[in-house]
């Protein structure tokens, strides 16, 4: 019988439920998963932090990964092109949490929040603080797929003109313009936000420095939901000190858990969150819709949604 491996523990329920799509298949969780079960298995199932490399030379008959995750840079790419297997991620799964986090950002330098916070904790009653609003402002957002889109979709509501890049420069209805590289990104020294949701690949790594905070204008709030390694932070620290740039949001770093020594934890005009932009209670839901949806096709032999390029990395 053929194997669908799970690598990721998930509930009795959605096991259940994978095997009632699946009939015919012996579908192995997690914590039940024996050297054995790699010979017959041709589905794995995992998020891209659990998958194990090993199960592409163990299975033979590996045709499909599906994962449960939007990221995918941690998968053993070359294996997978030279064996021919398919590989789908869940990337709609993100949007609204991930959408909703970065306006969370920008409405707190706007109003000030975080500067009132820490007023509020000193017990200190300063109405002088600046305060702002998003109206009117321009935001652009480097990477554009089905989060940036619903970023631009919201940011559109609140009166904000919105530019975007990606490789492609297929345009969205949400996004004045798009370009397709940052190189050519003329209204980057216009941009009162700059958002970043771009994906780990080889073309993206420390894409972001020096060369693009020092074309931001002094206002300018840098924000980062998509990988830390993009960045390269230490260009992003010293424009932070230097007043190159007005501010940063950052979910991602170069390396996580962030370094109780950078100085990025002491910056007053910095908000840090712990890897947290994609966390929902409604994540598993809907992971298990679009790995429902991609079971299902898989089984009657019609195409999968949501297909990782192995050449691209995402």
């Amino acid at each position: 019988m053929k194997n669908i491996l799970l690598f990721t523990k998930v509930k009795e329920d959605y096991i259940e439920e994978i095997r009632r799509v699946m009939e015919g298949y012996r579908v192995v969780p997690a914590e039940e998963v024996k050297e054995e079960d790699y010979k017959d298995a041709e589905i794995i199932i995992s998020f891209d932090f659990e998958f194990r490399e090993e199960a592409v030379d163990k299975a033979p008959n590996l045709k499909w990964i599906h994962l449960l995750s939007a990221g995918a840079d941690t998968l053993p790419f070359e294996k997978l092109r030279e064996k021919g297997v398919v590989v789908t991620n869940s990337r709609d799964v993100h949007k609204y949490q991930i959408s909703q986090q970065v306006l969370g950002y920008m409405l707190m330098f706007e109003r000030s929040l975080h500067v009132f916070l820490r007023n509020q904790l000193k017990k200190v009653w300063d109405r002088s603080v600046r305060v702002s609003e998003l109206t009117g402002k321009i935001a652009l957002i480097i990477g554009v797929g089905s989060i940036g889109e619903e970023i631009a979709r919201l940011l559109k509501e609140f009166g904000m003109k919105v530019y975007g890049v990606r490789s492609s420069g297929r345009p969205s209805p949400y996004v004045e313009k798009m370009y397709t590289s940052i190189g050519e990104c003329d209204i980057l020294s216009e941009a009162d936000y700059v958002i970043s949701i771009l994906p780990l690949t080889k073309e993206t790594y420390h894409l972001i420095g020096k060369n693009v905070f020092e074309r931001m204008k002094k206002e300018a709030i840098f924000i980062n939901v998509g990988r830390g390694k993009v960045v390269k932070e230490e260009e992003l620290i010293e424009a932070l000190q230097k007043g190159t740039i007005g501010g940063a949001a950052l979910d991602v770093f170069e390396e996580e858990p962030l370094s109780e020594k950078s100085p990025l934890w002491e910056m007053e005009n910095v908000i840090i969150t712990p890897h947290t932009a994609g966390v929902t209670p409604h994540y598993m839901k809907r992971a298990m819709e679009i790995l429902r949806y991609n079971l299902k096709a898989y089984k009657e032999g019609k195409p999968l949604k949501n297909i990782v390029d192995l050449h691209k990395g995402y």
